[in-house]
């Protein structure tokens, strides 16, 4: 049915590219290096060597010559913060209530807008708080673009391949810099499953009702009280419950849909006390599992990364991002506006409109750190994650045994 379409004149866009489109009253199709290099596989690779749209790759997987010429899949395809011919066209001012010609910049997909949308940001400490940051600056950081799922945005100056992640896809986030992408199917849905599957959740809903907060945060008290009375550090509660996250499948750094969810550690005990401990173990398996994608950027020649930038609604919880601190050693830098998407998108408008020279200097402008979560300075704490660490990639590996197990019988000694 979309074939039939396309043959009567209709067009392929993402939905980046079509908002854009509709803002033009439907005048002007340009496409996002965005969108086409990271979802439509356009080849942009620098000094002239990109194939741009590949009619090689599209025979291979089944289209017929005349299924994707230029007029369908687009042939402008503009750096994303570049202006779109023509600006705003009279019909969609007239909804919006702007005026016609307004600029329209060219966009990008949503998670990649979070990550212009923080890590440009100037560290409060470093010196020149306004300068744009330079790119061995921008190699150095990852953004975890957190919520329902989480993205892992980290660019780099030379292409690396990273087994089992994303790219690397040039330009597609940032000018003249690659973009390696990460990612984990489920996080903050994680999180909820657990806690809305388990034996206690009404229990649970019923305190954070009457506390009027949510259930997480209820949750983040009860370990924090747990703690004090067992007198240890909160991390420590896990001690004998592990958790891997993959229940919707391995993104990153495997790449493995088929791999599932695991538990070690449970008990008959069914309260709202052990369904904390099991959800404090879920959000560090969600932080053990980041660590091994930057494990995997490391081990493929990845610049080093040092600090991270995160948004999302998962930031708002405090055990989350302390603990993600924790786990991978390196200081989480939290946003001043909440919402860094649509900082990013804003950023991108504001290059295509003129207020700012370029897409790097509106990022260094309106972009900022509200919030540094440091990494506890405790060795004893950096110890028990490092065995955590240990534990979780053996469950990870020990699963994959499993599966080639149940595929082709008695394992090999």
């Amino acid at each position: 049915a979309a074939f039939a379409r396309v043959s009567g004149g209709g067009k392929f866009l993402d939905l980046a590219d079509y908002l854009a489109y509709r803002a033009t009253d439907h005048v002007h199709d340009a496409r996002s290096l965005c969108t086409v290099v990271c979802k439509w596989n356009y080849d942009a690779m620098p000094g002239g060597g990109g194939l741009g749209w590949d009619a090689d790759f599209f025979a291979k997987v089944g289209f017929a010559a005349d299924e994707l010429d230029e007029t369908v899949i687009g042939s402008k395809v503009l750096a994303p913060g570049q202006p779109i011919e023509g600006g705003l066209g009279a019909t969609a001012a007239a909804k919006l209530g702007l005026p016609p010609g307004t600029a329209v910049g060219v966009g990008m997909i949503d998670a990649h807008a979070g990550g212009v949308g923080v890590l440009g940001a100037r560290i409060p400490s470093a010196p020149q708080a306004q300068a744009p940051a330079q790119a061995s600056e921008l190699e150095s950081r990852i953004a975890l673009i957190c919520g329902t799922s989480t993205c892992h945005m980290a660019s780099s100056q030379e292409d690396v391949f990273v087994p089992g992640v994303w790219g690397p896809y040039f330009s597609a986030m940032f000018d003249g810099l690659y973009l390696t992408e990460g990612g984990q199917s489920a996080a903050g849905k994680l999180l909820d499953h657990m806690i809305e599957t388990h034996a206690a959740y009404p229990d649970l809903a019923d305190e954070a009702a009457a506390a009027g907060v949510a259930p997480s945060e209820a949750l983040n008290a009860r370990l924090a009280r747990l703690a004090r009375e067992a007198a240890v550090p909160l991390h420590e509660l896990t001690r004998s419950v592990h958790v891997t996250p993959d229940f919707a499948g391995n993104r990153s750094p495997l790449a493995a849909p088929e791999m599932r969810g695991g538990v070690v550690g449970l008990s008959l005990a069914s309260s709202v006390d052990d369904l904390a401990v099991l959800y404090l173990a879920a959000v560090q398996a969600l932080a053990y599992q980041t660590r091994h994608i930057l494990d995997a950027l490391d081990d493929a020649g990845h610049a080093p990364i040092t600090a991270v930038f995160a948004c999302g609604g998962l930031t708002k919880n405090a055990v989350y991002t302390q603990t993600h601190a924790d786990a991978l050693r390196r200081p989480i830098y939290l946003p001043k506006e909440d919402e860094a998407v649509l900082v990013g998108a804003a950023v991108l408008g504001a290059a295509a409109g003129g207020a700012h020279g370029s897409v790097s200097e509106a990022m260094a402008s309106m972009t900022s750190v509200g919030a540094c979560v440091a990494p506890s300075p405790d060795a004893d704490a950096d110890a028990f994650h490092q065995r955590k660490y240990w534990v979780f990639r053996r469950m990870t590996e020990d699963q994959q045994a499993y599966q080639q197990i149940m595929l082709h019988g008695q394992p090999q000694h």
